[in-house]
């Protein structure tokens, strides 16, 4: 009775322990890359509140990427079919600056990856928010984890 009350307690000891243990260490994340379901957005070399309204949706060799909402973000459309490349980019409303990209028809945009992280950095056709009635040539910078 004696041993199989040592055991008991033993067991239990263990388990207390194994229960109080950390669980894996989280790994750093490599330079360049975010925390996933965040972005970083910069737009005419200003830098803009951090977003934490990330959405990504894989179909097929394509990723589409929204930040923030309807009225004020972004929505990139990212190839990986030969190499990555950016198909589009929509920015509304941020930075006083509304336009897009469109491979082949405006601007330009490169695409790179470091984890799940992409960084989408171009020019876009547009307009100031404040002066809609005249055409201007915006930049952006998009740094966002899926």
């Amino acid at each position: 009775m004696l041993r199989v009350r040592c055991a008991a307690w033993g067991l239990a000891l263990l388990l207390a322990a194994v229960g109080c243990s950390s669980g894996p260490e989280q790994q750093p994340l490599p330079a360049g890359a975010l925390t996933p379901g965040t972005a970083n957005i910069t737009i005419n070399g200003h830098d803009l509140d951090d977003v934490d309204s990330v959405s990504c949706s894989a179909a097929g060799p394509l990723m589409t990427i929204n930040t923030g909402d309807d009225s004020s973000g972004t929505t990139s459309v990212v190839s990986n079919a030969d190499g990555l490349s950016a198909q589009s980019v929509y920015i509304r409303d941020l930075g006083g600056f509304t336009g897009s990209y469109n491979l082949d028809l405006s601007g330009d945009a490169k695409v790179e990856m470091t984890g799940s992280t992409y960084s989408i950095k171009g020019s876009a056709d547009g307009f100031d928010t404040d002066n809609p009635s005249f055409r201007t040539e915006g930049t952006f910078e998009i740094t966002v984890a899926c």
